[in-house]
């Protein structure tokens, strides 16, 4: 017996006729299909080590801090992409 099915004789043996026959009329289940799985962190990106010259590092530790968690991903992200994109 499923969970669902367990939870409606439940219902109907404890609540009577207080509840609606809506709750437990089981010819208007609709079939669930799982969501997809949202991929990780991990699997969409790589972690690497770069040199940044120290005035540029100032400035995007000032954009993180301003801009919170995942600001200097983002950035060098989109800094990449344009470069990319321009030099191909």
């Amino acid at each position: 017996m499923s969970k669902m099915d367990e939870l409606k004789s439940k219902i109907r043996s404890t609540s009577g006729s207080s509840v609606h026959p809506e709750l437990i009329d089981s010819s208007t289940e609709v079939p669930t299909t799982p969501k997809p799985k949202k991929k990780k962190f991990e699997e969409l990106h790589k972690r690497d080590t770069v040199w940044i010259e120290n005035e540029l590092k100032k400035r995007l530790d000032r954009e993180s801090v301003e801009n919170g968690r995942g600001e200097k991903t983002r950035i060098i992200n989109e800094a990449l992409r344009r470069y990319f994109s321009t030099n191909n």
